[in-house]
């Protein structure tokens, strides 16, 4: 390997900022000022407060933060006011920022494995004998695997054409997928890119499934949508939410409403056609709509009379939903979560499009607008790979076609895809893994060699917002601090490695910041010196521009009689319990599992912490013979797990919920050996026509254990009002 190559890796992976920005507003009434440093932000003035406008360490989905910095030590994470997507707001997870930077379990050094894969067992190596070892494989490999989580822009464009170059192909996976959504947007609405959910202007929100307000898809965005919708100017915003478990939008909502697993895009018909036969809408603009998809006869099929016992919703509460959103206008129809991880869940999906486009809702401010591209210059977001995909790589990489090196950054599909995909045994029929990470993960505890990344707050990058805030956003990330530990960026392993292996085919760019600049440049360039536009990208943490995002399609591609009834793993009778896995607050799918911050914080419908739960109807309860603090086995078809019992009087008799999360063997000292992963025990079924995970699709049974493990909640007592005679929540129908 050539020392020019070293030197060229070494300078982008460890200069920082040399003319950077330092944003000095925390607050959108704060005053923000440039500056251009020459030495390094820890040699400036000590006890010198600066700010620097970056990517939010801990989302996927586009938010910007500003970080505050003292003697080159970051010290707090706040939204960026500017930044449209987040506003100046950020989530639990995203003010974690600092915690995970300094983490004392990081990834610090190189290293390569000793003995069997997935034991864990690594042995330490210096940068340069890894970068060898690396260049080496690459050079003998005849295909090249990327994997990585959600990305987009220059790390995204580098990872397409690096695979490219080496005759592979980028994956990206994603533990929870936006890709049924995101199907139901190009065939209900005839997109390519996420719709923009107008709730900041809408009257009325019925949510099927989407805990918008928590984890689904971007909710630090809704959430300020939701902030406009109930206390905006003109009347308050009446939200509906339709779902199997309660979630913490659910318990928001001014309407909770329990809907058997699989059934909503039933429910979704039937509330359709009471608008329908009761003209609700004041006029008959819904007739072409319902014409497209089958006609009112197809659409009287669902009638609420008809689908009250298959939905487990009353005749008489299907017409009062019906006649509460379309009363209160303009009305958007959401659906995500549990409704669209069903074997059905497009079809539930385009159930709910029809909705809005019966109230004339597509299209309109306060309904579903489309969003606009990213601007040129900026690499859009990859669209992830389905689960369907994913399994049929793993299969034919066990069958013997499988790349010779596999490069792993930000995903851990080991953890995270069901065990009956052998996903773990097919990374091992890979005859060299590479894992890139901050800290281990069950995907890297199966890495030939491991390189520890730098953090979001260390390196440079920028980015598309997915989905967009309505407008065209592009988003700039750099440094704030000097590297923590000896971590290299993605960007600059790929540029090092391609220049060194193949440089007749790389880039001019040297470094990512030089890759990241050259891209801004083109996209907003145009006459005079860039460097002054440089500088304030950086500073604002982006550009943005109102750009218009397009048109929907005139109808949508469906038909009412294609929805299908829901299909579950197991037998009712051996597996009488319908198993609902949901996202917690703060450890989403697990990616925070090793903070202990992100473990303390408590789920907002239980108060737990630090464990993995299972919440039961206190008559399923009492049926077990268990109570709150005894552990049972949940079992499935294809795995079982152990989960201390939580009575929650929200939950129905047939539904069991699990947080993902827990159950890891790798990643430090607040991670490791807690819990259970309930990933692990799904069914391997995917959604009809999407290719997504059917997460929502498993059965359980339940056997108690005969153990007891007291469960970390802030409740003192089980009832935290100690008031049996009138208890928090009232169940109005059983």
């Amino acid at each position: 390997m050539s020392t020019l190559g070293r030197r060229r890796f070494v300078m982008g992976s460890t200069a920082l900022i040399g003319g950077a920005t330092v944003v000095a507003c925390a607050a959108p009434e704060r005053e923000s000022q440039v500056q251009s440093f020459v030495l390094q932000p820890e040699q400036s003035l000590p006890g010198q407060e600066l700010w620097f406008a970056t990517a939010c360490a801990h989302t996927s989905c586009g938010n910007s933060v500003v970080v505050r910095t003292i003697d080159g030590r970051a010290k707090k994470v706040e939204g960026n006011p500017a930044f449209p997507v987040n506003q100046g707001k950020l989530n639990v997870r995203s003010q974690s920022g600092v915690q995970s930077l300094y983490h004392p379990d990081r990834l610090d050094t190189p290293k390569k494995r000793r003995g069997l894969r997935g034991a864990g067992t690594f042995n330490d190596l210096e940068w340069a004998t890894a970068l060898d070892l690396l260049a080496e494989k690459l050079s003998d490999a005849s295909s090249v695997t990327i994997i990585t989580g959600p990305i987009s822009g220059t790390r995204a464009r580098i990872a397409q054409d690096f695979a490219g170059a080496f005759a592979g192909e980028h994956l990206v996976y994603e533990t929870i997928e936006s890709s049924v959504w995101r199907q139901v947007a190009k065939v209900g609405l005839g997109v390519d890119r996420l719709p923009h959910l107008d709730i900041a202007n809408a009257h009325s929100i019925l949510s099927f499934g989407a805990d918008f307000l928590s984890t689904w898809i971007s909710p630090t965005q809704y959430s300020i949508g939701y902030g406009e919708f109930r206390q905006g100017a003109g009347e308050r915003g009446r939200l509906i939410q339709v779902e199997p478990r309660m979630s913490t939008t659910g318990a928001n909502a001014d309407s909770w409403v329990y809907v058997h697993p699989g059934q909503e895009g039933a429910l979704a018909l039937s509330i359709a056609q009471v608008i329908a036969a009761e003209g609700l809408t004041g006029n008959d603009n819904w007739f072409d709509a319902v014409n497209a998809v089958g006609g009112l006869d197809a659409l009287n099929a669902y009638a609420p009379d008809l689908v009250a016992e298959r939905t487990g919703v009353p005749a008489s509460r299907i017409q009062e939903i019906a006649r509460e959103f379309a009363s209160h206008q303009p009305g958007l129809a959401i659906a995500g979560g549990p409704a669209l991880a069903s074997a059905n869940g497009l079809d539930n999906g385009l159930a709910v499009i029809l909705l809005n486009r019966m109230v004339g809702s597509v299209g309109r401010v306060g309904g579903l607008l489309p969003n606009p591209g990213p601007r040129t210059g900026i690499t859009p977001p990859v669209v992830p790979t389905t689960f369907e995909a994913l399994a049929s790589r793993a299969n034919a990489w066990l069958d013997g076609d499988s790349p010779d090196v596999a490069i792993v950054f930000d995903a851990d599909p080991v953890y995270g895809m069901p065990e009956a995909t052998r996903f773990a045994d097919a990374l091992g029929s890979i005859p060299f893994v590479v894992g890139i990470g901050t800290a281990m993960s069950e995907t890297l505890g199966h890495a030939d060699l491991v390189l520890p990344a730098t953090h979001a707050f260390e390196e440079w990058g920028d980015f598309a917002p997915d989905p967009m805030p309505g407008q065209q956003v592009a988003g700039y990330q750099q440094p704030v601090i000097t590297p923590f530990v000896t971590g290299r960026s993605f960007g600059d392993v790929l540029l090092t490695a391609w220049h060194e292996v193949k440089p007749e085919t790389a880039p001019t760019w040297e470094t990512m910041r030089d890759a990241v600049r050259a891209g801004a440049e083109q996209s907003f360039g145009g006459s005079g010196d860039f460097e002054a536009r440089w500088i304030d990208l950086l500073k604002n943490g982006g550009a943005w521009n109102t750009a218009h995002g397009g048109s929907f399609s005139p109808s949508q591609d469906w038909n009412i009689n294609l929805l299908a009834e829901p299909q579950f793993s197991g037998d009712e009778i051996e597996f009488p319990m319908h198993l609902v896995p949901f996202e917690s607050v703060a450890l989403g799918t697990g990616d925070e599992s090793a903070n202990p911050w992100m473990q303390a914080t408590p789920d907002p419908i239980t108060s737990t912490t630090w464990t993995t739960w299972v919440e039961v109807n206190p008559k399923t309860a009492a049926a077990l013979g268990v109570t709150r603090g005894d552990v049972v086995e949940i079992r499935t078809l294809h795995g079982k797990f152990e989960a201390t019992v939580y009575e929650s009087p929200v939950s129905a008799p047939g539904i069991i919920g699990v947080p993902i999360g827990q159950g890891h063997r790798f990643g430090g000292r607040w991670r490791e050996d807690r819990g259970a992963n309930v990933l692990a025990a799904l069914a391997p079924l995917t959604v009809a026509g999407a290719g997504g995970l059917a997460w929502a699709a498993t059965r359980a049974a339940v056997t108690p254990t005969n153990n007891f493990k007291q469960l970390p909640t802030i409740e003192v007592v089980p009832n935290a009002r100690n008031d049996s005679e009138e208890p928090v929540v009232q169940i109005s129908h059983e």
